[in-house]
């Protein structure tokens, strides 16, 4: 399976040509940050599958969780593209709202990572899709695994 993606000036396109090794959920704040809302939809890749053009600008920012993760993004609209954590330097996490087409995206965690929080809050009359786990990270656990 192949996939496609861009930031959404155009300037910056990728190409990934592997499967993704998993996706998730993250609502921690590092999350909540990178894309201005309350969490980040994100497919994990081995980084060598990955295949960018165009100029891309990093950040280094540390995690919550301590994790050190470099923060790819467009410098002309700001689109965040990827995350790369230094812990795991073989793989690359691709947010999920920058590929052409996301509807192959399933997540299969959604992840908190904020201190003092124990549980994700539900709302009245919600469900949560079939296989979805809820879980809440504690610090130092970590997304990737």
């Amino acid at each position: 399976m192949t996939y496609s993606g861009r930031c959404a000036c155009g300037a910056v396109c990728y190409t990934i040509a592997s499967a993704p090794i998993r996706g998730f959920q993250c609502q921690c704040s590092d999350c909540q940050r990178d894309t201005g809302s309350g969490h980040s939809s994100i497919f994990v890749f081995a980084r060598s599958a990955v295949a960018v053009t165009g100029e891309v600008r990093e950040i280094e920012r540390t995690a919550v969780s301590g994790a050190v993760k470099r923060k790819g993004f467009c410098p002309n609209c700001g689109s965040p593209i990827y995350n790369k954590p230094d812990e795991k330097p073989d793989l690359i996490g691709i947010y999920v709202g920058t590929l052409d087409d996301a509807s192959t995206f399933e997540p299969s965690v959604a992840r908190a990572d904020m201190p003092g929080i124990t549980s994700i809050p539900r709302f009245p009359n919600s469900r949560m899709a079939p296989g979805i786990a809820l879980i809440s990270c504690r610090l130092g656990e970590s997304q990737w695994r």
